[in-house]
């Protein structure tokens, strides 16, 4: 643990165990994210709420807190498929998923992201809605449109510059 003067930062062990003590609670944890595998959903410095699951079985599209079981960290990344007890995640900025994870290394669902002071549109399964229900299914299509939409963007550049 290190004190600074924004704050005080934990190493992922203490962060989880920290998640699954409020969840047993019944309580949400709320955390500054750090890194770029999420972006753009979630920024390095937005702050997330991970949720226990209760009744809630995570689906694709859905943004889960996770021990990845060949490191010691938590992750959070996003569902692309589930088969059986086990979930196929990625993160949206990465060019490679982190494989099969077991239903038992899923600490939460993120219900909601804040950047900057300001609440982002998160879609939150524990009060799902018709907008929260086209984001989860449409959100999966994006990462791969936007890659495209760069490089048309790059070549259209080259254009005009030249």
């Amino acid at each position: 643990m290190n004190v600074s003067d924004n704050g005080i930062s934990l190493s992922a062990p203490v962060i989880m165990e920290l998640i699954e003590a409020v969840h047993e609670k019944g309580a949400a944890f709320r955390f500054q994210a750090s890194g770029y595998s999420m972006t753009p959903a979630i920024r390095d410095g937005d702050v997330i709420t991970v949720s226990p699951l209760k009744d809630i079985i995570p689906g694709r599209g859905d943004v889960l807190a996770f021990r990845h079981p060949e490191q010691p960290h938590m992750l959070v990344h996003r569902v692309l498929r589930k088969r059986g007890n086990h979930y196929l995640i990625q993160g949206d900025n990465c060019p490679g998923a982190d494989g099969w994870i077991p239903a038992e290394n899923i600490l939460g669902l993120i219900t909601c992201v804040e950047r900057q002071g300001t609440v982002r549109f998160w879609p939150n399964r524990s009060k799902l809605s018709f907008w929260s229900n086209l984001y989860l299914s449409a959100y999966p299509l994006w990462p791969p449109l936007r890659r495209k939409l760069l490089g048309i963007l790059r070549f259209l550049k080259r254009i005009v510059m030249r």
